[in-house]
C-alpha cells in the first residue's frame, strides 16, 4: 500500500514550504501533488522531497482560480497511489499520522476517518476537535480508549456523517474515489460537502481512528474560507442539492436522510449567523426553496415523531419571515 498527498494552494508559499518540509521529514508518501490555484506570483515546489523515498512532487498550475474544490478535482486523475489524503497548505500533520498510516497498511477500507486538533480550542486551553464533532464521535459509540482503527455500527456511521465536512481528516482509497466519481463541488466555500456526504452514502467499509493525526489551523478574523461572510456563502445550495439528489436516487436508510437533514439545518443556521446582514433575506428565501424541494410531506410527518426538535427548527427555517439570529441559534 502506498499513499499520495494532494495540496491545493493559493498565495500561501510560506505555509506550503512549511508543510512540504514536514512531509519530507515524515518520509511515508510516495507522491505529492500541489495544485496552484492561480497564485500571484505562482508557487514553487522542489522536484522531490528529502528522505529515503525521494518522493516526487508534481505541480499543477491553474490559470484561473477555481477554489480548493476545483483544485482537488483536478488532482484526482493524477493520483498514482493506492490511497490519498487531501490537505490544506496551512495545516499540519501531527506525530500520530505516521502510526495511523502504519496501522492501516493491512486493512481493507474505502476511507478512514481520524480525529484532529483544532487550534481555536487551544486559545481556550482545550485540545482536540471542535465540540460538535466530539459529540458526533460520542454518539457514534467510538471507544475513546482505543487508539487503533475501529469499525462502527450503521447508526454510528450516520452520527459521524453529521460531523464537519473537512477533507483533511480522511484517508481515501483512490479506486473508491474513481469508481463512484466522487468529487468536490466547484464553488468558493462549502466545496467539500459533496465529497464528504457522497463518500458516506456509497462506502461499504469505513474505518475510524482515535489518533489525533492532523492539526487544523484556525485564525479568527483572518482571510481563510471560514472567515468569509459574503455572497459566496449563498452557493452552498449547489453542494446541498448534489447530495440531496444522490440520496433521492439511492433511497438510503431513513437514518441517512435524517442525518443529512440535521446537518443541513444546523449548517444553514450557522450561515445565517455569520453571513452579512444584507444577505440574510436572500439566504432565507433560498433556504425555504431548498427545504420545500427536499423535505416532502411524508418525510416531514415522520420527522415530527422521530425528531420533533429538528422538525420545529426546519419549520422555523421554512417560515415566511426569517427567525432572528438568536432564536435560530437556540433551536
Amino acid at each position: 500500500m502506498n499513499l499520495a498527498l494532494v495540496i491545493p494552494v493559493r498565495n500561501d508559499q510560506s505555509n506550503l514550504n512549511r508543510l512540504l518540509t514536514q512531509v519530507g521529514d515524515m518520509d511515508i508518501f510516495d507522491q505529492v501533488i500541489v495544485v496552484d490555484d492561480a497564485s500571484d506570483p505562482p508557487v514553487t515546489v522542489p522536484d522531490r522531497l528529502p528522505g529515503s523515498r525521494k518522493c516526487p512532487v508534481q505541480l499543477i498550475e491553474q490559470e484561473i482560480a477555481g477554489g480548493a474544490g476545483a483544485a482537488r478535482n483536478r488532482a484526482i486523475p493524477e493520483i498514482r497511489t493506492d490511497h490519498v489524503i487531501f490537505f490544506d497548505s496551512d495545516d499540519l500533520f501531527t506525530p500520530d499520522f505516521v502510526p495511523l498510516w502504519q496501522s492501516l497498511k493491512e486493512q481493507d477500507f474505502d476511507f478512514c476517518l481520524f480525529r484532529y486538533h483544532d487550534t481555536e480550542r487551544g486559545y481556550y486551553g482545550g485540545q482536540g476537535q471542535i465540540p460538535h464533532d466530539e459529540a458526533c464521535w460520542r454518539l457514534a459509540g467510538i471507544n475513546p480508549g482505543i487508539s487503533s482503527v475501529q469499525t462502527v455500527s450503521e447508526d454510528g456511521i450516520w452520527a459521524l456523517a453529521e460531523a464537519s465536512n473537512f477533507p483533511w481528516n480522511k484517508i481515501y482509497c483512490s479506486s473508491f474515489l474513481r469508481a463512484h466519481g466522487l468529487r468536490c463541488t466547484e464553488i468558493p466555500v462549502h466545496n467539500d460537502i459533496e465529497l464528504h456526504w457522497r463518500s458516506f452514502l456509497v462506502a461499504k467499509r469505513i474505518l475510524v481512528s482515535n489518533h489525533i493525526a492532523a492539526m487544523h489551523v484556525v485564525r479568527p478574523n483572518g482571510t481563510r474560507l471560514t472567515n468569509r461572510r459574503n455572497a459566496e456563502r449563498l452557493r452552498v445550495f449547489e453542494a446541498l442539492t448534489q447530495v440531496a439528489n444522490c440520496i433521492a436516487r439511492q433511497d438510503p436508510s431513513p437514518r441517512a436522510t435524517l442525518a443529512f437533514l440535521r446537518f443541513t439545518s444546523g449548517l444553514l443556521v450557522w450561515i445565517h449567523q455569520v453571513i452579512e446582514e444584507s444577505l440574510r433575506m436572500d439566504l432565507h428565501t433560498r433556504t425555504r426553496a431548498f427545504l420545500d424541494d427536499t423535505l416532502g410531506p411524508e418525510t416531514f410527518a415522520d420527522l415530527t415523531h422521530s425528531d420533533p426538535v429538528l422538525a420545529l427548527q426546519l419549520s422555523l427555517q421554512m417560515s415566511l419571515t426569517p427567525p432572528p439570529v438568536a432564536v435560530a441559534a437556540s433551536c
